[in-house]
């Protein structure tokens, strides 16, 4: 009985491994990792972001979108990944999105989930946006008040891969830049009517 339970304790062990190994980042070396202990993590700081007690949030206005590039990193391959949490209370339509391929404030491409369970890719480009992949549904996608999600982009040359909790959901071929580029986050309010926030736990990119 004994030498059973240690065999699925085991075995349990080496499944809850591998489910963490797809749930991170995966590159060698850590280019930049931000717990948001501190506001020092190169994030445009504004009335519209708060970072406190371990947690980056958007405080969002009615209808409201804000993105926040990291403004002291350049990358170039770069696998990036980070943990976003749906706040308490009544749910409203809310999005938490990964920046990649970033130039500028008006250049860049975003990978973002809902909590109604979908998830969607665009890029903003001279300010303007375009979708690339409209509310698609996914399984992946924690959904409940308070839940987490762990948002993943692999990049590397003019390929991108998408990961949401470890399960791969889409592919993409684009130009990235050339000189490099910036990375960041996202968040969406969708209600017309009510404020609310959208929190990240951590970020953290590898290469």
């Amino acid at each position: 009985m004994t030498r059973s339970v240690a065999l699925l304790a085991v075995l349990l062990f080496c499944v809850w491994a591998r489910a963490e190994s797809a749930r991170a980042c995966e590159g060698q070396e850590v280019i930049f990792e931000d717990n948001f202990s501190d506001d020092s993590g190169g994030w445009a700081m504004h009335q519209a972001v708060e970072v406190k007690d371990g947690t980056f949030v958007f405080k969002l206005a009615p209808d409201d979108m804000q993105t926040d590039l990291n403004v002291t990193f350049t990358v170039k391959d770069a696998d990036i990944c980070s943990e976003a949490v749906w706040p308490d209370g009544d749910p409203q339509t809310l999005g938490a999105g990964l920046l990649f391929w970033g130039e500028d404030n008006k250049d860049y491409f975003q990978f973002g989930v809902l909590n109604n369970g979908k998830f969607w890719i665009a890029r903003k480009q001279d300010g303007k946006w375009h979708t690339i992949v409209e509310n698609v549904e996914s399984s992946a996608i924690n959904t409940s008040p308070g839940a987490a999600n762990t948002l993943r982009v692999k990049a590397s040359g003019n390929q991108a891969a998408f990961f949401i909790n470890g399960t791969k959901v889409r592919d993409l071929r684009g130009q990235s830049p050339k000189d490099g580029w910036r990375f960041g986050i996202s968040g969406d309010n969708f209600d017309k009517d009510k404020e609310a926030r959208v929190l990240f736990r951590k970020v953290k990119v590898t290469d």
